[in-house]
């Protein structure tokens, strides 16, 4: 991207990324069991506003479909296997812990080989996967590649929409018999926002004036805040609710945190720093926020269960994380950037 208009689209872009990661951070806190308001509001459009915004940045038919996809098992699918395995890796070790020790611990009650055989099959439930958020990962490359596919095989436009509107509503549809692998069902209904966001990119209209922004931001910010109206939804797990309404408050939601970014403007450079390293926060957050809570449950002798539903350990969890998030992903950016399917070591 090298035109004189792409260093402001990549800026808003990139805060918009950081904004996202800290919702997706905070979201894997505290307990989801009884989630509180926020975790309903935040839950309606943080994983559909990274959907949207991979569909900014395709561009169908610049290359073959092979290069495409190879760039593409390069950015998302060596992240997956890299830190899907990590996440297998833990597991093992707390595992071999706790038989050693004679302990029964439901987390490790699935044995040492299911988990393993779950990296392969890439989709959440039954302990297959245990770095969570890996999921995404391996979703957005089956969002991205069908993307791709209905967007450089299909001209009209209206008809691109009814394709990918009919895959959204057979991967819900789908959800509800049987668990598909590379979590397809969620990469479908992802795909009803990559393909929004391809369509405002080919529009050309973002980003708009800090003023204007910040206008269209309250009104949808204000329904947002509505979203409790359609309960609890989790885009991983298929749990959408009534599907319009979920779209309704996804789109809402996305819109709203696109424009908040851009109201901000030079305010959200700190958001454009983390929206740059977030796939090293994406894959490593949840592996360090289970680190955090097992070594408070020692400390302050508390059950895991109780310090996910408590204000002040999930706090202090929040906070000891953030800390241990930067020399991580520092050692990830500057050492390990292959993993993180970089070419080169970040800046």
């Amino acid at each position: 991207m090298t035109s004189a208009a792409s260093p402001n689209r990549v800026t808003w872009i990139d805060a918009a990324k950081g904004l996202g990661i800290i919702l997706i951070v905070l979201g894997h806190l505290a307990s989801v069991e009884e989630p509180s308001a926020f975790y309903i509001y935040i839950y309606a459009f943080h994983v559909p506003l990274f959907f949207f915004i991979s569909g900014l940045t395709l561009k169908p038919g610049n290359k073959p479909f092979g290069a495409m996809l190879g760039d593409k098992a390069r950015t998302l699918l060596v992240p997956y296997f890299c830190y899907a395995l990590l996440g297998y890796a833990f597991y093992l070790a707390g595992y071999a812990a706790a038989s050693a020790a004679g302990l029964s611990i439901e987390q490790f009650g699935y044995g040492p080989w299911r988990p393993l055989r779950g990296v392969l099959y890439g989709t959440l439930g039954e302990g297959r996967l245990v770095n969570t958020p890996m999921w995404f990962v391996v979703a957005l490359f089956c969002t991205f590649a069908i993307g791709w596919l209905i967007n450089t095989a299909v001209r009209p436009v209206a008809l691109r929409w009814v394709l990918v509107l009919a895959l959204a509503a057979a991967g819900i549809q789908a959800s509800r018999h049987v668990t598909l692998p590379w979590s397809l069902s969620s990469a479908l209904v992802g795909l009803v926002f990559f393909q929004a966001g391809h369509t405002h990119a080919r529009l050309g209209r973002w980003p708009v004036t800090a003023g204007r922004a910040a206008l269209l931001c309250v009104p949808l910010l204000a329904l947002t805040l509505a979203s409790g109206l359609n309960g609890f939804v989790t885009l991983a797990d298929m749990v959408l609710g009534h599907p319009l309404l979920y779209l309704v408050f996804a789109f809402a939601g996305t819109y709203a945190t696109v424009l908040l970014v851009q109201a901000l403007g030079p305010g959200a450079d700190w958001l454009v720093w983390l929206g740059q390293r977030s796939m090293a926060i994406m894959v490593i957050h949840m592996l360090i926020i289970r680190v955090v809570k097992v070594a408070l449950s020692a400390v302050l002798h508390l059950p895991i269960g109780q310090l996910e539903t408590q204000t002040l350990p999930v706090a202090l969890t929040g906070v000891v994380t953030a800390i241990l998030l930067v020399p991580c992903v520092a050692i990830m950016e500057r050492f390990l950037p292959w993993t993180l399917g970089k070419r080169r070591v970040a800046a």
